[in-house]
């Protein structure tokens, strides 16, 4: 692979971002409460550092010019030809919101902490994962993502991993009606699970979903404790979707929500508003991932 421009994106540890201002603010007592929590993100943060300037090295080595950017910074990418993720699966699923079809390779950049899926190297084997990728020798797996519309409105955020449809406290209960393919039922729950094939190890198959092998093209929903009072029964619990099938959420709550990808990225759902899910029209391009992984935890 011939690389002109790289990108680097990475994450800020815990540490970064609250454990110094914490023992600023904190007084003796609480600093002694919360030693062993801050001597953790201590460690995490250094592991992250260690492994963001071993990246740098690397492509400092191969004379390959990049840019470094905070994922907290990131808007749409274009002009690079490879983007190196470094953090966990989390740092990746906000870089496949902004890659577009730009490539990835993702460094585990802490992994006796961080769940990392979607990483094909960490610090002890970037040098020899990115040697393999400029020699074509690293395999190129496209994992499918997920169009959203509101309203006939297309989001501007594809989702890799999966979709919660639900109440905007998870204290209450979702009403919503529900459609599948040429079937279309009202229920009430405590929300959906919609995922990928890649998203099928996290939260929908804790859930109780089923694991799909990466290249699949499903999509997999699954109703979150379904409310069965008055004897409902649903038909419409939990399967799979091919992909020209139709997946339509129609909000009966006031204060709705869909989060995408975990619980940073939302959009609000009102009454009436219909939330449509196909297949985007490009998947992720992610370098190193074994095709045969199953788990992720």
């Amino acid at each position: 692979m011939q690389i002109v421009r790289l990108l680097v994106v990475y994450k800020k540890s815990y540490y970064e971002l609250y454990g110094y201002e914490d023992r600023k603010r904190r007084d003796r007592a609480a600093q002694q409460r919360y030693t062993s929590i801050i001597q953790t993100m201590e460690r995490s943060h250094e592991e992250n550092q260690q492994t963001l300037t071993m990246v740098c090295q690397v492509l400092d080595a191969a004379r390959i010019p990049y840019d470094c950017i905070y994922r907290g910074e990131l808007e749409p990418i274009s002009g690079y030809d490879l983007i190196l993720s470094v953090g966990g699966d989390g740092t990746l699923l906000e870089v496949s919101r902004y890659a577009g079809d730009t490539p990835v390779l993702g460094v585990n950049s802490d992994p006796t902490r961080s769940t990392a899926f979607f990483c094909a190297a960490d610090r002890d084997t970037i040098g020899q994962r990115f040697g393999d990728l400029l020699n074509d020798a690293l395999k190129l797996t496209r994992l499918t993502r997920l169009q959203l519309t509101i309203n006939d409105q297309p989001l501007p955020f594809y989702a890799l991993n999966d979709l919660l449809i639900a109440h905007f406290n998870p204290a209450a209960m979702a009403v919503y009606d529900l459609t599948i393919g040429d079937e279309n039922e009202r229920q009430k729950s405590s929300g959906i699970w919609l995922s990928t094939a890649a998203g099928s190890t996290a939260g929908i198959r804790a859930a109780g979903g089923r694991v799909l092998p990466l290249h699949s093209r499903k999509r997999q929903y699954l109703v979150r404790e379904p409310y069965a009072g008055n004897g409902q029964r649903y038909r419409l619990l939990k399967g799979m979707v091919p992909p020209g099938a139709a997946i339509e959420v129609t909000s009966r709550m006031r204060r709705g929500r869909v989060f995408i990808d975990g619980p940073h990225l939302r959009y609000a759902l009102g009454l009436g508003d219909k939330l449509s899910v196909a297949l985007a029209p490009t998947p992720l391009r992610l370098y190193g991932l074994d095709p045969n992984r199953q788990n992720r935890f």
